[in-house]
């Protein structure tokens, strides 16, 4: 049995170069996303099968609507093996197995994505997504431009791709300038020369249809006008906050777990018997970091008026303050030079708090038995805070890349312009302290080290754990740090407490503050729990958090009973409003960090300039189109065609020169108002209406030329000058 086949389409070329250009478009916006290239090849699969699949279906004669209906089948044999990495049976087919891993994965790993910080590793369920996206766009609009008489239907599937890949990336489009003018202007294009062959096209067949040359180089040059005319306009576009996927779904909430803060004293002798204290436990030992290197457990940067918290979405211009998925390189920038930092766990470790250094820009477990956990880890950039449920055991060590970051603090340093407002309202029973402690100071900085040094000289320091110590109790809520801390008789607390009050009193100065809980490395890397403290983060000028030691604002010295009762803080008469002068002195500003360029060489944007080039390109363009028509009309075949088209190439020269031609005439008289001899006219009828065919035209196409030029000698000679840039023939009427 024979299979009937059909030819594809005479411009069927040009439908697949403009959707692959289309798709590739559309999937450079993930850039961003992936790490490597891999994704790459994954997603020209996609394309090529889609393709093939679709262009297979319409040459046996079978219809759209079985394209549609089973082009999932080569999805499920084929992406266990390209996009998942999967072993199959006999020839690469897939068992229940993988494809039960194909239909969950592709329902599911969309949220894993969104969930996951860049770049996300190219591997694992989410390279379903480019290779579904890839396949079933083109395999949806190969089909529908071979087979649909509507010219802007093949389009929708592409411009869905935009839309969804839009949605999975970031606030900040990859490209405004390739993904908003580049796909628009070659979509208006390809809809518009297929506008014009169903125009052109029998009903039949619509795709048939013989578009002008004249008309598709007119389609060009409007589009490059246009798109010419957007190009002042991008670079002074103000980035908008657009909706996407990253920032609607709920990422992994912290707020309800234990932190290190709130159960400090585990970290602290609390005597016999006592058998979650990790005081005197080996904890960790740091390989790679030098002594003195400051290692971060927690960063909490939320108060509810209970405790301090770790929160997502702390800030509204960007979107690394969530707790996301960690990929093999994170894009987390710093300044400074990345160095590996190993973690050995000496004990267990109950806490889901994973220490880490500086700014991190990768992990993994140092023994691979322990990679099952690395979808578990969730890691938030904006405090540099890492987060694994359910701790850390023995032998499950780790190995960090790192950037150390810049600590320094000090009081001529200008604090960020912005205050917390949420932070600032929490600690607002804190208003009195603050005010009547930063009395004389001359900047907002300047306030916050006066507040930390008389925090200091009135506190006392205790874990109120031994003795008639005990009535010092923890906790960090309004009723603690208020009357059973700040202005109790006797201020006594430990790190909990003066950090806690310490980050609310700066945020009530209007100095974004924040709490940290970790150590500062000793010489031989190793950390206990009794070498853990807090400390308070500020702020500065340029963006970045600097460290507000604990010994600025914590006193050491322990209670007595005898102390003298401290009384109530109270503003001065005099000061019940106060007013510190605005900025006295001039302010030590931290210089900015370096632009990234002077670190590591950064992706350039693309240049504007070539797009300028669109005008003269498409001016140049209609000679280019007048002569590739003459080329056309000249090698015409039968040579009865290349006779009528010598004529009309003679008629167009003189609608190029501003001649008039009379409406509804014949050759000969066309010939007598042009000044043309009529033998000219009469071979091209004789030609043209004989049963006879000529054996060439090429002596007919020499006195053509002459007559050519013969027109020219009429008409002024500017008007010959602007004649092979004037499109008039090209928008004449078929």
């Amino acid at each position: 049995m024979s299979v009937r086949t059909r030819p594809l389409p005479p411009y069927a070329s040009t439908d697949v170069i403009a959707i692959l250009v289309l798709t590739a478009i559309v999937m450079s916006g993930f850039l961003p996303t992936f790490a490597g290239y891999s994704w790459l090849a994954i997603t020209a699969a996609g394309v090529a099968i889609g393709m093939g699949w679709a262009l297979l279906l319409i040459t046996v004669r079978l219809g759209l609507d079985i394209v549609l209906e089973t082009m999932a089948i080569p999805y499920l044999l084929t992406a266990g093996g390209i996009a998942l990495g999967a072993d199959g049976l006999l020839l690469g087919i897939p068992d229940a197995d993988v494809i039960n891993r194909i239909l969950v994965g592709t329902f599911t790993s969309w949220k894993t994505l969104v969930e996951t910080a860049p770049f996300v590793d190219s591997t694992g369920a989410v390279m379903l997504i480019p290779y579904a996206m890839a396949y079933f766009g083109c395999c949806t609009a190969t089909a529908m431009a071979l087979r649909s008489r509507r010219a802007a239907l093949p389009a929708i599937p592409l411009v869905l791709m935009l839309i969804v890949v839009l949605l999975l990336g970031f606030v900040q489009p990859f490209s405004v300038l390739l993904q908003g003018v580049g796909f628009g202007a070659v979509t208006l294009l390809w809809v518009g020369h297929r506008g014009m062959r169903i125009e052109a096209g029998r009903k039949s067949d619509p795709a048939l249809g013989v578009v002008p040359v004249g008309k598709v180089v007119s389609a060009v040059i409007v589009v490059g006008l246009v798109a010419a005319a957007t190009l002042p306009f991008i670079g002074s576009l103000t980035p908008q906050r657009r909706p996407v996927l990253r920032e609607t779904v709920q990422p992994y909430d912290a707020a309800y777990l234990k932190t290190p803060l709130s159960d400090f004293r585990r970290f602290r002798d609390q005597g016999p018997g006592v058998y979650d204290n990790l005081a005197d436990r080996k904890l960790f030992r740091v390989r790679g970091a030098k002594p003195g290197t400051r290692v971060r457990v927690a960063v909490l940067d939320r108060y509810d008026g209970k405790r301090w918290y770790a929160a997502n979405d702390t800030s509204t211009k960007d979107h690394t303050d969530r707790f996301l998925r960690v990929p093999t390189r994170l894009d987390n920038p710093a300044v400074g030079e990345e160095k590996l930092f190993t973690f050995f766990v000496r004990n267990k470790w109950d806490l889901p708090w994973v220490p880490t250094i500086g700014a991190m820009q990768g992990f993994e477990f140092y023994d691979n038995y322990a990679n099952d956990r690395l979808p578990d880890l969730r890691y938030n950039r904006a405090t540099d805070t890492a987060l694994l449920p359910g701790g850390l055991t023995l032998r499950e060590d780790y190995v960090i890349a790192a950037i150390p970051v810049a600590e320094r603090l000090t009081p001529r340093m200008k604090p960020w312009r912005t205050p917390d407002r949420n932070l600032q309202h929490a600690a607002a029973f804190l208003d009195v302290p603050a005010q009547a402690w930063s009395l004389g100071a001359k900047t907002d900085m300047g306030a916050v080290f006066k507040v930390a040094q008389r925090l200091r000289e009135r506190g006392r320091y205790s874990d109120g754990v031994f003795g008639w110590e005990t009535r010092f109790e923890a906790g960090q809520d309004t009723i603690r740090l208020d009357a059973g801390f700040v202005n109790a008789p006797a201020m006594v607390g430990n790190d909990e407490q003066y950090a806690a009050t310490m980050a609310l009193l700066a945020n009530r100065l209007g100095v974004p503050a924040r709490v940290a809980v970790g150590t500062v490395l000793g010489r031989n890397g190793v950390i206990k729990g009794k070498h853990l403290d807090a400390w308070v983060e500020i702020k500065i000028g340029n963006g970045s958090w600097r460290v507000l030691p604990t010994s600025t604002f914590m006193s050491h010295r322990p209670p007595k009973r005898d102390d003298v009762r401290l009384p109530p803080v109270r503003l001065p008469p005099a000061q019940q409003n106060p007013q510190r002068p605005q900025q006295q002195e001039q302010p030590e500003e931290e210089p900015d960090p370096p632009p990234p360029d002077a670190e590591e060489p950064q992706d350039e944007p693309l240049p504007l300039w070539p797009l300028f080039l669109l005008i003269p390109a498409s001016v140049a363009g209609i000679p280019l189109a007048k002569g590739l028509r003459r080329r056309r009309r000249r090698a015409a075949v039968p040579v009865s065609l290349g006779y009528a088209g010598g004529w009309q190439e003679l008629l167009d020269t003189a609608r190029d020169l501003g001649l008039t031609i009379p409406a509804g005439s014949t050759r000969p008289e066309q010939a007598r108002a042009l000044g043309v001899p009529t033998q000219v006219a009469r071979a091209a009828d004789i030609a043209t209406f004989s049963r006879d065919e000529p054996a060439s035209a090429s002596t007919f196409w020499d006195a053509i030329d002459t007559s050519r030029r013969r027109l020219t000698t009429s008409v002024p000679s500017w008007r010959v000058a602007l004649a092979p840039l004037n499109p008039a023939s090209l928008f004449r009427r078929r």
